[in-house]
């Protein structure tokens, strides 16, 4: 069957071996039929050798992968309409499992490879030399292992890498800065070590960069703050150091900045404070240290603030209160000092709150209450005295209070009998007295909830004292007090 000179053995192998000179024959001349003909066998070829390699296949995807259909009308594959050449490949999600055929580069006018959130292993020795038309690269959630090729650097309009949350090693190739199409890197989740490249500073088109979870050390890279566009930042649980970049603030576009888990030391960037469209911020269990600035009142469209577990200096910031689209709020193991700011009631849009292992003392304000979209609050393990706020009834969405190991005294409020969405209730371990409401969600509590307050008396299944008739009457009493009160 030769063509033009050209015998089948000599196409078949143009067609595997330089798949990028003939992307261009084809752009540039007639092209014979046998040799489109051909072009169409290798990669219907590849793809039966991908399902070779295919251990499991609960969902029976591939079972439409046979000669009796046109491989353009396989399951997951996607083929242009002229040359009926595979430009895509979707089978994420499928539970497959088994290896990645190498002669998948074969297909040479791939564009899109989607194998996420499968269960291929073994090493990825795809050679994207031969898929220069690659534009995004989906693998993350497998097992692959072994080095992140470095002829992804050929694949010269790649715009998305995820390969995430598998088990790569070695460093992260520096040959990706020159990838100056790409968009968004998700490498999170692998076995990377090194540091960070600073020719990733060259991709500015970037709006995502996802290496978190790794084992990369170093500093942050001052060219990274080229990165203009970014959006989402991630460099969580890893082994950096050092300071957070002073210019950092050029990134004026990031939503979410993820710095927890590392070692940075020092006091936060001042230009970060300049970072006003930020969503989320996480920097908590670092070593930093100093005040925390009065800018950060700045940040007004902030959503979730994790600041905990580090050095900071004592003393709520008051600027923290004001930011009123919080969601949520952890600052536990934080060594915070003094009382909850009255202002803490301003945060009305959180619902989720933690303050835990600080030494916060004084009465919990009864502005409180005026956090009626709260659900979570922890404050335990602080110097909390006084007694607990009747208001704290009032926030019907509560689900879990902690408030246990502090030195709150006198009796325990009937109204947080109110609270029907009440999942934990820890009061455990202060200096209540009285006796344990009985009424609503308290009926489900066990004694857990109670312990080490040892002027407490109820029901037997608390372990605690039956009450006498006096402790009863003068809970009555007080009852009386509040319901005038409220009335």
């Amino acid at each position: 069957m030769a063509t033009n000179g050209w015998s089948p053995e000599q196409l078949v192998f143009l067609l595997c071996f330089y798949s990028f000179t003939l992307i261009v024959v084809l752009g540039q001349m007639e092209v014979p039929s046998a040799l489109i003909f051909l072009s169409n066998v290798t990669d219907q070829f590849t793809l039966l050798s991908f399902k070779s390699l295919v251990t499991r296949d609960p969902y029976n995807v591939l079972s439409n992968w046979n000669s009796n259909i046109s491989f353009c009308d396989w399951n997951g594959v996607s083929c242009s309409r002229g040359s009926q050449r595979v430009v895509a490949l979707n089978l994420s999600e499928k539970a497959l499992e088994g290896t990645l055929s190498p002669y998948i580069s074969n297909l040479s006018f791939l564009q899109i490879l989607d194998l996420s959130s499968d269960s291929f292993h073994g090493y990825l020795l795809v050679d994207f030399i031969c898929l220069p038309l690659l534009e995004n690269l989906y693998i993350r959630k497998n097992n692959f292992e072994g080095l992140i090729p470095q002829t992804l650097s050929h694949c010269r309009g790649l715009q998305i890498l995820s390969v995430g949350d598998n088990k790569f090693y070695g460093s992260i190739p520096q040959l990706l800065g020159s990838l100056s199409k790409l968009k968004g890197i998700n490498i999170r989740g692998n076995r990377l070590t090194g540091t960070i490249p600073p020719e990733l500073g060259s991709l500015t088109r970037l709006w995502i960069l996802d290496l978190s979870s790794n084992l990369i050390g170093g500093t942050i890279p001052l060219p990274l703050a080229n990165l203009t566009k970014l959006i989402f930042l991630d460099l969580r649980f890893n082994k950096i150091n050092w300071l957070i970049p002073p210019n950092i603030g050029s990134m004026n576009r990031l939503h979410e900045l993820g710095l927890s888990g590392n070692a940075f030391e020092g006091s936060i960037a001042d230009s970060l404070y300049q970072l006003v469209r930020m969503y989320n911020l996480y920097l908590e269990m670092n070593a930093l240290s100093g005040p925390i600035s009065t800018s950060l009142n700045n940040l007004t469209n902030l959503r979730k603030l994790y600041l905990n577990s580090n050095n900071f200096s004592p003393g709520i910031p008051p600027a923290l209160c004001e930011l009123k689209n919080l969601i949520w709020l952890y600052l536990h193991d934080y060594v915070f000092t003094g009382e909850l700011p009255s202002d803490v009631g301003n945060l009305v849009a959180v619902d989720k709150m933690d303050f835990t292992v600080n030494q916060l003392s004084r009465e919990l304000p009864v502005s409180i209450s005026r956090l009626q979209i709260l659900e979570y609050l922890n404050l335990s393990k602080n110097s909390f005295d006084g007694n607990i706020p009747e208001q704290l009834g009032h926030i019907l969405n509560l689900d879990t209070i902690c408030l246990s190991h502090n030195k709150l005294s006198g009796e325990i409020p009937k109204s947080l009998e109110k609270l029907q969405h009440i999942q934990v209730l820890d009061l455990s371990f202060n200096l209540l007295k009285g006796e344990i409401p009985s009424g609503g969600k308290f009926a489900n509590l066990s004694a857990e909830s109670f312990l080490g307050n040892y002027a407490l008396c109820g029901a037997s299944k608390f372990h605690v004292p039956v009450c006498s008739d006096g402790a009863k009457k003068h809970n009555n009493v007080n009852m009386l007090r509040v319901d005038i009160l409220l009335a």
